[in-house]
């Protein structure tokens, strides 16, 4: 590249940064983003770490604790996230990336990326290297001496960047398998999985110490469930084929008890049993549900409630049987959302809102003075004695106690469905920007809009969940740590 044509770029990109600042700026620790990390861009290594540069963001291994640290997919600056290169120094004190746009320097402490004119002199014995002739997978693949691998499955993959360090070690970023280690003298390979097997994240789903996110297909190599730990900042990813028995299909919604792990796809409904992560049953429509298009999954005792795109049944796990719950109310009407509350299980649907009771087998809708379900309920969350509803006019707190409501007028038209999830403080809701978060301030609400300029991965949100002072949210580009509760934020 000319020299003039680089420094135009360079100026072009500090601009950028400027106006980004003038217009909002990212928070130190307010976001970050897990996505599809599985296509390595670059590689670099110091002396305790390795930075791997992907498609999906630059992610940071610790070699010296055999673990994984936070990725810097929340630090802002960068104008291009896919960095083609990467430099550190020995003791991580300087990193530097290249893009397309030109060349950035990484300011650890602010957790920002700058625009540089040219890239200093640096401090670091380990080189980049070409792929060796011999490696030893310790994974399902053969290596086939020329980079290329070939898996199990009948797919083919890459090495795209490789640096060895003065530790003997070979630091390998794939493309499709994302990054690797392996011993330089004996070949020795293994993967070093980390992130989501699909970026589109639909459902989000707590169980015990991990989440585990599902969605819709795009363009993924790879395709399956993804189980993330957040306090070990590790993850299980549960690939979808043949030897699990999980369709190719999209995701839309999770439950799980002791035993299963139950899959709402747009295939079917898929049981999943622990330990082995295989799929020994499935039940769609031939087999007595409303629809192959399973949207939203709820347990109750020895029942799985299944809503499809057209209508609601339920499951009995003791005796396999299927029954069609209110078939004339619900027949072709979506049903986005189930909440068990005590002995009944709450629907939000196309046709509004509703009450079931299973064990009597009475159902009761609910609409609420304001008329802001009127037009359907696509979310539910229950919060101690209150239940939040989400409507594409708003939001509505129902007091299960007493009965008496209380509405949010937060519109958005641009949604299909709408995510929602509440606490005792704050209410957060899809938008058509990003997430509107409520903050409900002792019955003096305020809300607050939040977007990629905040740090999310993506304005288009899918799901949402709350964890203390953290808000999980999925987009078509990942899933973002978002910390609502930041001290150093001025709402």
């Amino acid at each position: 590249m000319r020299p003039r044509i680089r420094l135009w770029l360079t100026l072009l990109a500090a601009v950028l940064v400027v106006c980004g600042t003038a217009h909002g700026q990212r928070l130190r620790g307010q976001a970050v983003t897990y996505t599809d990390f599985s296509f390595v861009t670059a590689v670099a290594s110091s002396t305790s770490r390795v930075y791997f540069a992907t498609t999906g963001g630059i992610v940071v291994y610790d070699q010296m604790a055999d673990r994984w640290l936070d990725p810097l997919t929340g630090a802002d600056g960068l104008v291009d996230e896919t960095a083609t290169d990467l430099w550190v120094d020995r003791f991580d004190q300087k990193l530097y990336a290249a893009t397309e746009f030109g060349l950035y320097e990484f300011d650890s402490f602010f957790e920002r990326w700058y625009p540089i004119g040219e890239l200093p002199s640096i401090d670091n014995d380990s080189r980049k290297v070409t792929a060796p002739d011999l490696l030893l997978p310790q994974f399902a693949a053969n290596y086939l001496g020329d980079g290329r691998f070939l898996d199990d499955y009948g797919r083919s993959f890459a090495t795209s960047r490789i640096t060895r360090d003065n530790s003997g070690h070979l630091w390998i970023g794939t493309w499709g398998f994302g990054p690797a280690v392996a011993d330089d003298a004996s070949g020795l390979m293994k993967l070093l999985p980390y992130g989501l097997l699909q970026k589109r994240v639909r459902t989000i789903l707590p169980d015990d110490t991990v989440l585990w996110v599902g969605g819709d297909l795009f363009d993924d190599f790879r395709t399956g469930l993804t189980a993330f730990n957040p306090v070990e900042n590790r993850f299980f990813q549960l690939e979808s084929g043949l030897p699990q028995g999980l369709p190719v299909a999209d995701v839309n919604c999770l439950a799980a008890d002791a035993d299963r792990l139950y899959v709402g796809t747009t295939l079917g409904l898929y049981f999943v049993d622990r330990g082995p992560w295989i799929a020994t049953r499935s039940i769609n429509r031939r087999r007595g549900l409303a629809d192959d298009n399973v949207t939203a999954l709820a347990l109750h005792g020895d029942s799985l409630l299944v809503g499809t795109a057209a209508g609601l049944s339920l499951i009995s796990l003791a005796t396999d049987s299927i029954y069609q719950v209110y078939p004339e109310t619900f027949r072709n009407q979506v049903i986005y959302d189930l909440e068990p509350v005590d002995s009944t299980i709450w629907v939000a649907s196309d046709a509004g809102a509703y009450r079931y009771v299973p064990g009597e087998d009475r159902l009761f809708r609910y609409e609420d003075p304001d008329l802001l379900l009127v037009g359907g309920a696509f979310d539910l969350e229950a919060v101690g004695r209150d239940l939040w509803l989400a409507s594409d006019a708003g939001a509505v707190r129902l007091d299960l106690t007493t009965g008496k409501s209380y509405s949010l007028h937060e519109s958005a038209t641009g949604t299909a469905g709408r995510a929602l999830a509440a606490n005792d403080r704050i209410v957060a809701l899809a938008s058509d920007r990003g997430v509107t978060i409520v903050f409900l301030n002792d019955g003096k609400p305020f809300s607050r809009e939040f977007s990629v300029a905040d740090g999310l991965a993506s304005d288009n949100v899918y799901a949402l969940w709350l964890d203390g002072d953290y808000l999980w949210i999925g987009t078509d580009r990942g899933l973002t740590r978002f910390l609502w509760n930041n001290p150093d934020r001025v709402d």
